[in-house]
């Protein structure tokens, strides 16, 4: 058989990639990373007590909204980095426009506030363990959805495995939600915040050397 022959061969035997697949499969990446999300805080973290209470009340809500908003854009940008030759451009910039709203949110309510009390919005009671709560919790998520990724075809490793974290963190937030008795504006803005985006960056650093070619 000749070259040209065998080459013929090879491109009839190739299946096209759908296009339902890897956007199905990243849905469902994220319905299972929330569920060994809420398993861990489940097990580790536990409930807030006032839960039942809480979601009566809007500022529960709110934060969700956030956070699912955080989510959406990040799994719109996953699905369009993880193939070559599609732009993240629309996905950046809702999640530009979703973190634009939650700092002027948060600049709101600091300005009503003195200094004192500016400083106790932003710590709440749980400032120091917050962020690093969502990392953990979005952990199994990010390598769950770096395996998917991938076996596409990522072209800029370090933005899609970006991708990849911020999604799962967006996602560990949401759930975090649960435990956390934290619902000021501020303190959502910048620690919540803060979690998804480092979330980001270890997705980032492993999809250096995860999603190579």
């Amino acid at each position: 058989m000749q070259t040209d022959d065998l080459i013929a061969v090879l491109a009839a035997d190739t299946k096209p990639l759908s296009r339902v697949a890897p956007p199905l499969r990243l849905g469902l990446s994220a319905g299972l990373g929330a569920l060994v999300a809420l398993g861990l805080v489940l097990v580790w973290l536990g409930l807030r007590p006032d839960l039942a209470q809480a979601v009566q009340g809007a500022t529960f809500w709110l934060k969700v909204v956030y956070t699912a908003a955080l989510a959406l854009s990040g799994y719109w940008a996953t699905t369009r980095m993880a193939r070559p030759g599609l732009s993240a451009r629309g996905a950046l910039r809702l999640a530009a426009a979703i973190l634009a709203l939650a700092l002027i949110a948060g600049l709101a309510q600091l300005a009503r506030l003195s200094g004192p009390q500016s400083l106790i919005a932003l710590q709440g009671v749980s400032w120091q363990v917050c962020t690093l709560n969502i990392v953990v919790l979005a952990a199994p998520m990010t390598a769950l959805v770096l395996y998917i990724v991938r076996q596409l075809a990522p072209t800029r490793p370090m933005p899609a495995g970006f991708a990849c974290g911020a999604f799962s963190g967006a996602v560990a937030a949401t759930v975090y939600g649960l435990h956390c008795p934290e619902q000021g504006p501020a303190f959502i803005a910048l620690w919540y915040t803060l979690g998804v985006l480092f979330s980001g960056g270890l997705g980032a650093v492993a999809g250096r050397w995860l999603l190579r070619w």
